[in-house]
């Protein structure tokens, strides 16, 4: 699936809010485990599920913005070019 945001300031905005929601959903997310640790019932076990939610579309909000801006997020090993590597045209 390819969301397309066709200006460069909505992908940083995009990126900006994916981090937000990471951020902040990982923040309450430590909060509310400490606070639950030893009772935990249904309700919090579904908050846990809503914020590791959040943090999954907070990570899928900054790939988006990423891919669309042109920035590469993985192993830069694949991406470096040495000289003896360039093919030959004939």
């Amino acid at each position: 699936m390819r969301i397309q945001v066709r200006s460069r300031t909505g992908n940083a905005v995009l990126g900006v809010l994916g981090v937000v929601y990471v951020c902040a959903a990982i923040a309450l997310l430590a909060y509310h485990m400490m606070q639950t640790w030893g009772a935990v019932g249904l309700i919090d076990r579904a908050v846990q599920v809503v914020l590791v939610g959040a943090v999954a579309v907070g990570i899928l909000f900054i790939i988006t913005a990423a891919q669309n801006l042109g920035v590469h997020l993985g192993s830069h090993r694949e991406a470096r070019h040495h000289p003896g590597d360039a093919a030959v045209v004939r």
